[in-house]
């Protein structure tokens, strides 16, 4: 049951990625072309500011999924109810809460906006607050959802409405030139998808209404309060490094740049997206393998989960590497490419975090939060520091030197180390030697192809890219199975693989006759 939840979750997720990051692309075009990219700034630069205010809720969510994979995993029904109730709670708090924080900052706001030149930002920035704020309203149920290996059902509700709303969108846009009309459309629609949503699942999970709710346990509760507060620390030092760099290039180099490096990130984010429905279908499953399981099963099933996490993002990271440059020349032109330092930075940040985040995925799922709660906080500091500097003179390039480098100092080796220590209790050692492999590989597998991808230079832009993109996806993969055939864990992929084909065909088999 966990590995067919986990599929499910990982199909529907890679399918409404696809649809959504096609239409997003067409919707960030008309974006550009009909308001200016001095809207595409403000829009990152307001997204990062509300991400820091969620400071309040860093920890919380996290510790909902934790908590709720036991209980569920035994249906104790009255348990679930009674964290439901503590959270429901806890988020109103949590919303009044960033109110009072955003309407304090409004004054602030200008600091931050450096060659603006519109004159609706401050408006844009309520609307921002506005809808941060009501998505406390739901998010809870949004967990419970997943924390039960459903989240196939938000993901197909949600893509469905966001296809309708994207369309919509870019009509408006297009025909209006109007971005806060833009805005209001999405933040409306964005009310009523999680409404309807809300309804399914007190549907599906009825007793949720129920008023006989027991008081959670002291016991249970004091748990939950060391896990919150030990992700508290924790997620405050990874927010502020993952928001910082465009608040630092927004106050120091310009708010047109935040929206020039944006399109950049949205490529990032748009291969990210398919790479992490992986893990987070599989999060779940490893939550409740772990509540339910052996050190030593949930150590193999970590090894086999990391290799294709590894797969996913070394090949992922040389295809973007190779394809970014002549892909926004082809969708926005050639005005909008960046250097080859930003590129480079930003490749190799995407990769390492990727490749560290199977690591993500057992901390998480085994509620690892307490040992390394203060890494995230220095590795902020150092990334702020760093940033502020190098951005004077670097611009861009600067501020992701500092991220990448304070990466590298504390969360790259810190989270694997406690995760071997303290959920595995497999020699730190071994994570070394393994990961270090694999690293070399893939650097020697990224010079081989783009090597061989940069010898492609026909006039026709378009089928220059479409021969870039096969080469690079072909020959990244090819090396890699060359390299891997042999290995266990591949194997065991391979064994997946020939499985599923084989129900492929039972079933069709089935139908003909």
């Amino acid at each position: 049951m966990r590995t067919k939840k986990s599929i499910l979750n990982i199909v529907t997720s890679f399918a409404a990625q696809l649809v959504i990051i096609l239409l997003g692309f067409i919707s960030r075009r008309v974006l550009i072309y009909n308001v200016g990219v001095q809207y595409l700034g403000i829009h990152g630069l307001m997204t990062n500011i509300l991400t820091v205010f969620s400071l309040a809720e860093s920890g919380i969510g996290v510790a909902i999924g934790y908590a709720l994979y036991k209980p569920l995993a035994e249906n104790d029904v009255e348990q679930i109810k009674s964290l439901m109730r503590f959270f429901k709670y806890t988020y109103g708090a949590l919303a009044i809460g960033t109110v009072v924080i955003g309407m304090a900052f409004y004054p602030l706001l200008p600091f931050f906006l450096k060659d603006n030149t519109t004159q609706d930002a401050n408006i844009v920035y309520l609307m921002f607050l506005f809808s941060s704020v009501v998505s406390y309203l739901w998010v809870y149920k949004t967990t419970l959802n997943s924390s039960d290996q459903n989240k196939y059902l938000y993901t197909i509700a949600n893509t469905i409405t966001q296809i309708a709303v994207l369309v919509f969108k870019v009509l408006i846009l297009y025909f209006t030139q109007n971005y806060i009309l833009y805005l209001s459309i999405d933040i409306g629609t964005t009310i009523v998808k999680n409404l309807i949503f809300c309804h399914i699942v007190d549907k599906r999970y009825p007793y949720l209404k129920d008023k006989n709710v027991q008081k959670l346990d002291p016991a249970i509760r004091k748990g939950l309060f060391k896990n919150i507060k030990a992700l508290f620390f924790g997620k405050v030092g990874y927010i502020v490094s993952q928001c910082s760099d465009n608040l630092v290039i927004s106050s120091l180099v310009s708010v047109t740049a935040v929206g020039m490096y944006s399109n950049y990130t949205t490529l990032i984010s748009s291969v990210s997206g398919f790479v992490t429905t992986f893990s987070s279908g599989v999060t779940a499953s490893m939550g409740n393998l772990i509540a339910s399981d052996t050190k030593e099963r949930a150590y193999e099933v970590y090894k086999r989960i990391d290799f294709i996490n590894y797969w996913l993002y070394t090949f992922s990271a040389i295809c973007l590497f190779c394809l970014i440059e002549p892909f926004v020349a082809i969708w926005l032109g050639q005005d909008f490419v960046l250097t080859k330092g930003i590129l480079f930075l930003t490749v190799v940040t995407y990769y390492l975090k990727g490749i560290n985040s199977g690591i993500d995925i057992a901390k998480n799922a085994a509620g690892l939060y307490y040992p390394d709660r203060f890494v995230p906080m220095m590795e902020a500091l150092l990334n702020m520091g760093i940033s502020i500097v190098m951005a004077r003179q670097y611009g861009i390039a600067g501020v992701l030197f500092g991220t990448l480098i304070s990466f590298l100092v504390f969360s790259f080796w810190t989270k694997p180390y406690f995760v071997y220590r303290d959920v595995f209790s497999v020699s730190f050692k071994k994570y070394v030697v393994w990961e270090g492999q694999k690293i070399v590989l893939s650097v020697l597998i990224a010079l081989a192809t783009w090597y061989a991808v940069s010898l492609v230079a026909l006039s026709n832009m378009l089928l220059s890219f479409c021969l870039k993109a096969i080469l690079s996806l072909v020959m990244s993969n090819g090396l890699l199975v060359l390299v891997y055939f042999k290995t266990e864990e591949f194997r065991y992929i391979r064994g997946l693989a020939d499985s599923a084909v084989n129900r492929i065909r039972k079933r069709n088999k089935g139908g003909r006759k």
